[in-house]
């Protein structure tokens, strides 16, 4: 369970991501913003592993490129959802992954006839009720195929973190995860950039600060999400990916002197609910095999 409560750090790196692409957005482009995010990454993930001593070749160079692949494309929908899109809309799109990867785990418990998981489920219901007090998301017809966009980028949730899963349990580490999925993002990005946005602009310095504060959280945060999602528990991983919102919109209240209406408080109360609820029913859980089989696998907590 420790594992996945890297996902609270990084919900607080997230938080501040978005507030600092936020900043560069009128500046920059989306695939733009993209390729500084993976190539700022790229760079300091390769001078941790050198520095670590850590191998860049792998044995599962497919299974990177799969995980990267989708991840890669997933952002970069979400990210152009949000030019078509109220932001609180496209935010809330976005996380209705925990919510697939709920229901992904709670119908294959069903179909191995298995005990499902309704109580975790539950708790992420909850968490996302609460996003959505906070975020009042809202579509008319014209944004309805945006809205479908950013539905189907939260509905690839389960299959990259399920990807992530698979590679934490082959034993390949965080760092060389994240060097493949900024890699294959920086690629992306500059791509996209050049054929879209006529290419990499000049900007002020400042822009630039942003832009290379953007990669460097980006960084610390896929760090300790993919830690969370490898080695941890996953749904209550998937719970705890709710906790961005409450800290963006903190640093929105204390950066951008935005306020917090009732229902928005009711919803950051609900988020903290699912999130000590989730944490309780997994420690529950995992006392009762520990007891029939104190020597379980521990990279499960």
């Amino acid at each position: 369970m420790l594992q996945s409560c890297w996902m609270l750090v990084a919900s607080v790196l997230f938080a501040t991501m978005s507030a600092l692409v936020k900043l560069s957005s009128g500046d920059a482009g989306t695939f733009e913003i993209v390729f500084y995010r993976s190539i700022i990454g790229l760079i300091g993930v390769s001078i941790l592993m050198l520095a670590q001593g850590e191998r860049f070749h792998t044995p599962h160079l497919f299974g990177h490129f799969k995980r990267s692949m989708l991840g890669t494309i997933s952002f970069t929908m979400w990210f152009s959802t949000m030019g078509h899109l109220p932001l609180g809309t496209a935010t809330t799109l976005n996380y209705t992954a925990p919510l697939f990867i709920a229901a992904t785990f709670i119908v294959t418990a069903l179909a191995k006839r298995q005990k499902a998981p309704w109580l975790l489920g539950l708790a992420i219901a909850v968490g996302f009720v609460g996003v959505c007090l906070i975020l009042q998301p809202s579509v008319n017809d014209e944004q309805l195929p945006w809205a479908l966009i950013g539905l189907t980028a939260g509905a690839m949730g389960p299959i990259i973190f399920f990807q992530i899963n698979q590679l934490g349990r082959l034993r390949e580490p965080a760092m060389r995860i994240v060097f493949y999925f900024s890699l294959i993002g920086t690629i992306w990005g500059l791509l996209g950039c050049l054929i879209f946005e006529g290419g990499l602009k000049p900007h002020a310095a400042h822009t630039f600060v942003s832009l290379a504060l953007v990669g460097v959280t980006a960084l610390l945060a896929q760090l300790c999400l993919t830690r969370s999602y490898a080695y941890g528990n996953m749904m209550l991983t998937a719970c705890f990916q709710f906790a961005t919102i409450p800290f963006a919109e903190i640093i929105s209240v204390v950066f951008f002197e935005e306020t917090l209406p009732w229902p928005a408080l009711c919803g950051m109360a609900l988020i903290l609910i699912a999130g000590v609820s989730a944490t309780i029913l997994t420690k529950r859980g995992q006392k009762k095999p520990s007891v029939k089989n104190p020597t379980a696998d521990e990279d499960e907590d």
